[in-house]
């Protein structure tokens, strides 16, 4: 099947800033202990972004009855840094790419991702995906806030894009992906150029040569410094 970024865009926009149904679900024990499923919990809730919002602002930010909203955990205290973080930087992003499209900014952060979602459009495909890949990792960000997802571990190693190089990159072990958060490359098991998608294979065989270079790169260097002691000894 195609790669199409129309569709995966509109995906995006639509988890961010749309409400959606909440199933979960329910069941009794009958009087000889045999389950007996109900009908399944469902609770309305908004758009990711504007449940992170309403952790960064829980008062501001109520909903005004078109939403069945849950409210803020009591473990979570307002203004959790993570969530303040995350809203501040999606913020961010959505005004430089409103910046760089010539739009001007709406009232609420959801209202311009809509904007943006509608622009994008009349843009060419390579933009477009630019566009697809920092939206997907707002919607990880928000989804890991909100504990919907767990954030994938981090290597520490250099991104090897040219031009990168931070150690930022992301494994996904159950899809077997991995992405870069700060150049937002992605690699999966499968190549696919036309989504900007590198081999994990190529990655791995990157990481193995490089974690050889540093071991050896290190094993030379204790190497002198031993060999510098011990002349220092026996000049003593």
């Amino acid at each position: 099947m195609p790669f199409d970024v129309h569709q995966e865009l509109v995906d995006c926009a639509d988890a961010l800033t749309d409400p959606y149904q909440h199933r979960e679900p329910r069941w009794t024990w009958s009087e000889s202990r045999n389950r007996i499923s109900l009908p399944d919990h469902v609770v309305t809730l908004p758009g990711l972004v504007t449940q992170v919002g309403q952790i960064v602002w829980p008062s501001s930010r109520q909903d005004d009855g078109d939403f069945h909203v849950r409210s803020v955990p009591s473990s979570r205290p307002p203004g959790d840094p993570e969530a303040s973080a995350c809203y501040v930087d999606i913020t961010i992003a959505v005004t430089r790419w409103h910046v760089m499209l010539r739009l001007t900014l709406r009232d609420t952060v959801e209202s311009s991702i809509r904007q943006l979602l509608a622009q994008i459009m009349k843009e060419d495909r390579d933009t477009q995906i630019l566009l697809l890949k920092e939206m997907r990792s707002w919607r990880h960000r928000c989804e890991v806030v909100l504990k919907i997802a767990t954030p994938d571990p981090q290597l520490q190693v250099p991104c090897p894009v040219e031009g990168c190089g931070q150690r930022t990159i992301r494994v996904s072990q159950t899809k077997v992906t991995a992405r870069c958060t700060t150049c937002r490359q992605r690699w999966a098991e499968h190549e696919d150029p036309a989504k900007g998608v590198g081999s994990i294979g190529v990655l791995a065989e990157w990481i193995r040569q490089w974690q050889e270079s540093s071991r050896a790169a290190a094993d030379g260097a204790w190497a002198v410094a031993r060999e510098r002691k011990s002349a220092g000894r026996s000049a003593a």
